[in-house]
């Protein structure tokens, strides 16, 4: 076992201190520098994107559709709105990522995802690529 540095130790000991510090210190960072942080932001997110794909495949779980621009990340459960609240989005993609589970989440075309949504609302279950009647107003 390794011993602990003099740093190590005052960090364990005063932890909240020093992440409130740093909170602070970045808000200021940001503040002086937003089109740094947006483009970090974005290397970032693009990474997690590319890395959610490799897991989860490469094209939408019910048509096919494989233009990345389209592809989302879809929990099978219906359950994404309330686990966003809980984590947080960027919580969720880590979520999809360390778990690797895919009874929990696939991919999905913005149009499979928006007839999902509208099927779990409507209780109409119709075939992909059936017209549906338009509703009456």
């Amino acid at each position: 076992m390794t011993e602990l540095t003099r740093n190590q130790i005052y960090y364990a000991a005063n932890k909240e201190r020093m992440k409130a510090m740093k909170r602070a210190s970045m808000q200021i960072r940001r503040a002086e520098n937003p089109e740094l942080f947006r483009a970090q932001y974005r290397r970032h997110a693009a990474r997690t994107r590319a890395a959610l794909l490799d897991l989860y495949g490469h094209c939408c779980a019910v048509c096919g559709f494989s233009d990345k621009r389209a592809l989302t990340l879809d929990h099978k459960k219906n359950n994404g709105n309330e686990e966003r609240r809980q984590i947080g989005e960027r919580g969720v993609y880590r979520k999809a990522l360390v778990e690797r589970s895919t009874d929990d989440y696939q991919i999905l075309c913005m149009n499979c995802q928006f007839i999902k949504h509208v099927e779990s609302k409507t209780n109409v279950q119709p075939q992909h690529g059936e017209c549906l009647e338009a509703p009456e107003s």
